[in-house]
């Protein structure tokens, strides 16, 4: 068992599946007459709110809507945008990195498994992590709560000061904070205006410094 571990969100770290997400909502939105609210979106992502945004929908119209009808339009406008999406600069080299140091690797995210393993073995990184922990491996407790962290954490089998977390949204950075993980965020373009505070070190992107000189950052 491997003494550091090195945990990784998924969506917007992995694959930028939160520009489909949002554009997918934003299109049913405007089907029904109605703008999205990018302030409401952005204050859920990372979480599990955004499974809400129906609630909400019905809140601003004012009626009742088929809910299942609706969740499954979007799902397939999100599933088709999503499934064009390639794996994030900087991601395998980090992985690959990763592994001649004999450090662990893991996921850690507030998506539900039936959402982030396809992806995973679609793009063909499922079996580069030791571990996939997602929301429904603990009661469906999302981030920014840690309890997706701290589950990590026990299945890796190391304390929190001797793993890193790579995360890309204010509500990821939270929870990684709350678990006493060093974290460095990478925001995904619909967040970089939001704080970041907190965030041992930021950057455009994962490709943006070499993994080697990341992980001697984040494990010196």
């Amino acid at each position: 068992m491997s003494s550091q571990a090195l945990i990784l969100d998924f969506d917007g770290t992995i694959l930028d599946t939160e520009s489909p997400a949002c554009e997918s909502t934003a299109q049913i939105w405007a089907d029904h007459g109605v703008e999205l609210p990018m302030d409401w979106w952005l204050e859920g992502m990372g979480t599990n709110r955004k499974s809400s945004w129906v609630q909400e929908l019905e809140s601003r119209l004012g009626q009742v809507l088929d809910q299942d009808l609706v969740m499954q339009a979007r799902q397939r406008l999100k599933d088709e945008m999503t499934e064009e999406q390639p794996i994030l600069p900087g991601v395998t080299e980090l992985l690959e990195a990763a592994k001649r140091r004999g450090i662990s690797t893991a996921i850690g995210s507030s998506s539900p498994h039936e959402w982030v393993d396809p992806h995973l073995k679609r793009v063909g990184l499922y079996e580069k992590f030791s571990h996939v922990v997602c929301r429904d491996d603990v009661g469906g407790v999302a981030k920014p709560a840690p309890d997706v962290f701290l589950h990590a954490l026990k299945l890796l089998g190391v304390d929190a000061g001797a793993a890193a977390v790579v995360e890309d949204s204010p509500n990821g950075l939270k929870a990684a904070i709350a678990a006493g993980l060093r974290t460095v965020v990478v925001p995904n373009p619909l967040v970089t205006s939001l704080d970041f505070s907190g965030a041992y070190a930021r950057f455009k992107a994962l490709d943006e410094i070499p993994p080697d000189t990341l992980l001697d950052l984040l494990f010196s």
